[in-house]
């Protein structure tokens, strides 16, 4: 849901006769400023920078200036302004001979992101050879319709929180799926919670029960599937997760025993016939995990660029040829892209 971003610039107004006294030209002629209008709305998509117009009338005797300040600003966080706001003031600059005067006001996208801006004007003060009504056209209103539409899911984050203390330990998260496409013959094979380590994530283990180890005839295959994530326009997107690994037993020298695999065409309902792609650059930093020891850690930006534009769905996968305490056990933890 929008929220409207409201903010209220105020301008305080010197007496006219502080300028007759010290705004004077030779002649004591005075050019009066006003705003061109009282209202600007703009619907743009793009929060391009908007110039805003005062009108001098008659031309301007001299060389001068319009002083605006901006309390209660958010000055570098959802706008800034051309000229810059110095020690708390605009000084717009006006010519001799000049009718109108402008500043810009420059929108920050990271800060009003996808939201509405509505801000009011107000001259405060005017240099040399300058005067301005106490009421009319003192004020202006600028008010922005954003018609910028959000075109990615990003940050995509997933922190596991059904595994954590309030959660309810059941899998998967909300959105995402867990095939089984495998399972092993004690039901061991699939994805649990994990909270080792001071984790909270998922993991795997296909230990039997009573501790039988099986030999080669056991094979289990899981798949925890994110739900779909679309990169959108980001230009530069990229995963990064925690992860860790206990043990290391190939499969053979065809199957990984775990990895990430990332579909562009998954709806959900088409496991076996969507084009699912090793992932490599994750593949690298899980296997460059040390398997002798927990060493829960993060992968670093693992770059989708690859993908840009696309909307995802990431697979971490395992496999395990036998049911037994020393196959390869995985644990994965907060899930990022960004």
């Amino acid at each position: 849901m929008k929220q409207l971003l409201n903010l209220t610039f105020k301008f305080w107004l010197v007496p006219l006769g502080f300028f007759l006294l010290f705004s004077c030209s030779d002649d004591d002629s005075f050019s009066a400023v006003r705003f061109s209008s009282p209202d600007l709305e703009v619907v743009t998509d793009t929060l391009s920078p908007t110039n805003i117009t005062l009108e001098v009338s008659p031309a301007s005797p001299q060389a001068s200036s319009i002083t605006i300040i901006a309390p209660r600003n958010a000055y570098g966080s959802l706008f800034t302004t051309e000229p810059q706001l110095a020690g708390g003031e605009i000084i717009v600059p006006v010519s001799a001979g000049a009718t109108t005067a402008n500043f810009q006001l420059i929108l920050l996208e990271e800060g009003i992101g996808f939201e509405d801006f509505q801000q009011e004007f107000e001259i405060i003060a005017v240099g040399p050879g300058l005067v301005t009504n106490e009421f009319e056209g003192r004020y202006f209103n600028f008010n922005l319709i954003n018609d910028r539409v959000q075109e990615d899911d990003l940050p995509f984050v997933e922190n596991f929180g059904v595994c954590g203390p309030n959660g309810s330990f059941q899998l998967p998260p909300e959105g995402w799926e867990v095939i089984d496409v495998v399972q092993n013959s004690f039901g061991t094979g699939g994805f649990f919670c994990y909270t080792g380590q001071g984790a909270v994530g998922v993991g795997t283990n296909p230990f039997t029960p009573d501790g039988d180890a099986t030999s080669g005839d056991d094979y289990s295959e899981a798949w925890l599937i994110s739900p779909p994530i679309s990169l959108g326009g980001a230009e530069a997107p990229s995963l990064n997760f925690d992860f860790d690994r206990r043990f290391d037993a190939p499969i053979d020298d065809n199957t990984l025993a775990y990895g990430v695999q990332i579909s562009t065409d998954y709806d959900g309902t088409n496991f076996e016939t969507a084009n699912w792609e090793v992932f490599q650059p994750a593949l690298e930093a899980m296997t460059a995990n040390d398997p002798g020891f927990d060493n829960i850690e993060n992968t670093g930006a693992l770059g989708l660029e690859g993908y840009a534009g696309e909307d995802i769905s990431i697979a971490f996968v395992y496999r395990a040829a036998d049911a037994y305490f020393l196959a390869t056990s995985i644990r994965v933890a907060k899930v990022r892209v960004e």
